[in-house]
């Protein structure tokens, strides 16, 4: 179900900054997970994350907090994701993520419509328009992460609940309230800017997860016509 809704800072559990480890992630189970880990509520690697700064960060935290909340599920900080599961030890993760911020410069997305999926990590979200400025971003991650370049076309999304939940739950006593939600607060919800990328852990189950680091956004990479590109 896809409802398009331009039509129609709270506690957080068990998740803190910890000093960086230059120790390798994977596992025995890395293999099996990455066939498609956003399943359950365990995943892989290390992520880095694009969170949302001002009025948009704010609106989108207590979104998630209210509903989380009632629910009973995850509480989490409101992010989204510009390239996940990276296997390679901490050290060479904060390297390239230090130069890959040092060429982006800060952007937006664009809030495009809510979807849900069956995936813990999927289970409700807002779909992100695909504009120049993110396919760019996105892009050049890939080229500095090799890794990843594999990865299946950019979906970004920013995850509103994290659960297993019966699509009748989710579609017909989640979503309009979310809808109306984002739609009351449609000056701050619509655009989601980004100026730095968090690095987090993302191995293990979720109560597990923390973030190393914050890294600024310093460089002229865009992806607008007439500015810098790479």
């Amino acid at each position: 179900m896809v409802i398009n809704v331009k039509t129609a800072r709270p506690t957080y559990q068990v998740w803190y900054h910890r000093a960086a480890s230059t120790a390798p992630i994977m596992t025995a189970t890395t293999t099996s997970r990455a066939a498609d880990p956003y399943k359950s509520s365990t995943f892989i690697g290390h992520s880095l994350w694009m969170v949302p700064s001002g009025a948009a960060f704010q609106a989108y935290s207590e979104i998630i907090h209210d509903t989380a909340s009632k629910l009973g599920t995850f509480q989490f900080i409101p992010h989204i994701t510009l390239v996940a599961a990276i296997l390679t030890g901490e050290a060479d993760v904060l390297e390239k993520s230090r130069r890959l911020a040092s060429q982006l410069a800060p952007y937006e997305f664009e809030f495009q419509s809510l979807s849900s999926r069956d995936a813990y990590f999927q289970c409700i979200y807002a779909t992100m328009t695909l504009t120049p400025k993110v396919l760019t971003a996105n892009a050049l991650a890939r080229q500095i992460f090799p890794e990843r370049q594999s990865d299946p076309p950019y979906m970004p999304h920013l995850s509103l609940v994290y659960g297993d939940l019966s699509d009748t739950v989710k579609n017909e006593e989640i979503m309009p309230v979310l809808a109306n939600k984002i739609h009351q607060r449609s000056t701050e919800t619509q655009i989601l800017p980004v100026d730095s990328i968090q690095v987090w852990s993302t191995q293990g189950d979720v109560k597990e997860w923390y973030m190393v680091e914050t890294i600024p956004l310093t460089g002229s990479v865009t992806g607008e016509r007439g500015t810098e590109n790479g």
